[in-house]
């Protein structure tokens, strides 16, 4: 295949993500598609997602381009002192991150995205998703014009339209969110794809996630969801050639994080409460998901935030432990967060952050990985930790400037994408990245004796 730049016609890029979907998930007999196409580009074993594996913590690392330490968003649900009555942040809810900069006087996102990298290059990043209307936005949240999403207009009188003129998707049957990933797809192939001045593109699938969260790792009805997928892409791949496209557009076909089984009891903020009560600690924490952030409204002692660290070493539930306070992190078992997440340009660490322990028991389908926690979830499986099952993410790259054939094992990431879409848009020049280019994947470096740049964090030392 010749490559774009050979042809002199405009160089294209579409990022294809599928949410949750471990690669080990990835089969030929339920995702044909996808196995056709890993023959035909390069796929990259060891793609990791950003600490936490959370979905809009790796939307906004895949958009950036750097880590959370860097972009701000450090977890699906975040406290920032000052927000709304609460301090809690749902980054799911559009609406709370529209709302964000509005009140408080500083960006929800610290880094540009993507989307701003395009406008400031005279280009267009737009967008087709499924997933939560926060989680779409976040790709390109200073121009949410160009995102669609079916749950949500952000504000915006031309998408209002577009909405009533796309009309409504169907009710959900089964459990699955097939009929969301199928609107979104159609966006893409009849809105997105057939316009030349999208140059970036992105189609979001907010399966297999639900269907993994719903029925475990490896069910009938994750199959079920896999297979959605996987007919979504040919529908996609279809249309590229039937446009002819083919020698335009080269595509990223990526997962944000994987999946672990769960089991937990209990809740997490009553059993913080509780061993406060036991250890006669005063200081007061608030509890969001995993992490745990000192009451801004109370002073607290450094003393009483290491008692709770220790009692929560000793927990068999509990598995690594991170702090986002210097003083903390000196504590033996307690790992700077910094080192996971990168430095921090922010105040929106938590004081602490745990995870649950990993194990390599199997799903009731044969799946391997379950994390046990120190609180009850309602779901069956989930992603959140420091756990390789969560961490490890798909990633293949097909179309004109991808070797044939290729596999790459050298660590690579979610913050490796941004300036892999950028060099391959011809955007050489663009800075500020803590990813890099995926260049051994690409055919230009396909005889050149230089290996991929060492990554500024592996995760794989946490494990």
């Amino acid at each position: 295949m010749t490559s774009s730049s050979d042809t002199g016609a405009s160089r294209r890029v579409l990022v294809i993500g599928a949410d949750g979907m471990r690669p080990d998930l990835v089969k030929a007999d339920h995702m044909p598609n996808y196995a056709k196409l890993m023959k035909q580009g390069t796929v990259f074993n060891e793609f990791y997602a950003a600490y936490p594996p959370h979905t809009r913590v790796s939307m906004t690392t895949l958009t950036t381009g750097v880590y959370p330490g860097r972009h701000g968003v450090v977890a699906n649900s975040m406290f920032v002192p000052g927000f709304r009555d609460n301090g809690i942040v749902q980054t799911g809810d559009d609406r709370d991150v529209l709302a964000f900069p509005r009140q408080m006087g500083q960006p929800f996102v610290l880094r540009p995205t993507l989307g701003d990298r395009m406008v400031a290059n005279g280009k267009r990043l737009a967008i087709s998703s499924s997933s939560s209307p926060g989680a779409s936005l976040l790709w390109n949240v200073n121009h949410p014009e160009l995102v669609i999403n079916p749950s949500s207009y952000y504000e915006q009188p031309s998408l209002q339209a577009l909405h009533e003129e796309l009309g409504e998707v169907p009710a959900e049957t089964g459990g699955l969110k097939v009929k969301r990933i199928e609107f979104a797809t159609r966006v893409l192939i009849e809105r997105i794809l057939p316009d030349p001045a999208n140059e970036a593109m992105m189609l979001w699938l907010t399966e297999p996630d639900s269907s993994l969260h719903s029925f475990g790792v490896g069910a009938p009805e994750n199959i079920a969801a896999l297979q959605a997928v996987d007919r979504c892409v040919g529908l996609v791949m279809e249309a590229i050639d039937r446009l002819g496209l083919s020698d335009q557009v080269d595509v990223l076909l990526i997962s944000d994080h994987g999946h672990s089984m769960v089991q937990g009891q209990g809740s997490m903020k009553e059993r913080i409460n509780t061993a406060c009560r036991e250890m006669n600690i005063e200081s007061r924490f608030i509890i969001t998901g995993d992490y745990i952030y000192a009451d801004p409204q109370q002073p607290w002692t450094i003393r009483d935030a290491e008692k709770l660290a220790e009692w929560l070493l000793q927990q068999p539930w509990c598995g690594r432990l991170l702090s986002g306070d210097p003083q903390l992190s000196q504590l033996s078992g307690v790992i700077p967060m910094e080192n996971i997440t990168g430095p921090a340009e922010h105040q929106r660490n938590p004081l602490l952050a745990v995870n649950g322990k990993w194990t390599d028991e199997p799903s009731p389908f044969g799946y391997p990985g379950t994390v046990h926690k120190g609180t009850k979830s309602n779901n069956l499986a989930t992603h959140g930790t420091l756990c390789p099952y969560d961490l490890h993410a798909f990633c293949l790259g097909i179309g004109p400037s991808f070797i044939e054939g290729g596999v790459s094992n050298h660590y690579s990431g979610l913050v490796d994408i941004a300036p892999t879409v950028c060099y391959l848009l011809g955007l050489k020049e663009e800075q500020g990245f803590d990813g890099r280019v995926l260049t051994e994947g690409l055919k230009e470096f396909q005889h050149r004796d230089v290996p991929p740049a060492e990554p500024l964090i592996d995760l794989r030392k946490y494990w």
